[in-house]
């Protein structure tokens, strides 16, 4: 009965390691084929990326195949790049996929997600050179404040600057950044330097045209931070496949 035993549960486990070995092949080749589709995606759109990674996830994976329904997918493009502006991450998630083997295997046929979400940081080096501020920086505080702080020359005086600022969408791929608050760091600044930061900070609004993102994804929603600024972009009823 002991060697019936052990006979037994060697048996389960070479079957259980082969249903896994199968599951995990299957799950490549899914993900090979998405990240085929996601680079034909980013080609389309006019952008570059490097090699995208891709998740499917789940376990066991192989019912997901067989049923043509996924429940999330994962895709990371890394340097995403267009426009003029490098997104050193843009993590794409596709939930609700209906992805159908035989689209999956001939690339033709109709693969949907009922929503994407799109997520990246924006350097604030990249945002400042987006908007042309000469000689500025942007630096946000650990509560999102966004402060921006630099020198410039005004009417012949070069004069440190310090102040704030906000960003706000002004459209579906657009962000508007804009000096809320300009002073010198001089407390003795006589009237006519003070009138001259007043009127320069009224110049300082600029807008800011991300790339087109893959799969025509809006901005939905943005947030300061000290390590830029956290983009999330959304869209509905998707083709992954067009």
């Amino acid at each position: 009965m002991r060697r019936f035993l052990i006979t037994a549960v060697v048996l389960v486990l070479i079957v259980g390691v082969g249903v896994f070995a199968m599951d995990r092949a299957v799950a490549a080749y899914a993900e090979d084929q998405i990240k085929q589709q996601t680079v034909a995606e980013v080609s389309r759109r006019g952008m570059s990326s490097g090699e995208p990674s891709v998740d499917v996830g789940g376990f066991p994976f192989i019912t997901e195949v067989m049923s043509g329904k996924y429940d999330q997918i994962v895709i990371v493009l890394p340097n995403l790049a267009g426009q003029g502006i490098t997104l050193p991450k843009f993590t794409l998630t596709a939930s609700g996929v209906n992805a159908p083997l035989d689209a999956l295997r001939s690339g033709e046929g109709t693969i949907t997600a009922d929503k994407v979400t799109g997520t990246s940081v924006v350097p604030w080096d990249v945002v400042v050179k987006q908007t042309k501020f000469k000689g500025l920086t942007l630096a946000a505080d650990a509560d999102g404040t966004l402060r921006v702080s630099g020198e410039a020359t005004l009417g012949g005086f070069s004069i440190p600057l310090t102040g704030k600022a906000k960003v706000t969408l002004a459209g579906p791929t657009k962000l508007r950044v804009q000096v809320t608050e300009l002073n010198g760091t001089d407390a003795n600044l006589n009237a006519l330097v003070k009138s001259l930061i007043a009127a320069y900070q009224d110049k300082l609004v600029f807008d800011v045209a991300l790339p087109k993102l893959p799969y025509d994804l809006k901005l939905q929603k943005i947030n300061a931070t000290p390590d830029g600024l956290d983009i999330t972009a959304y869209a509905e009823n998707v083709p992954l496949n067009q």
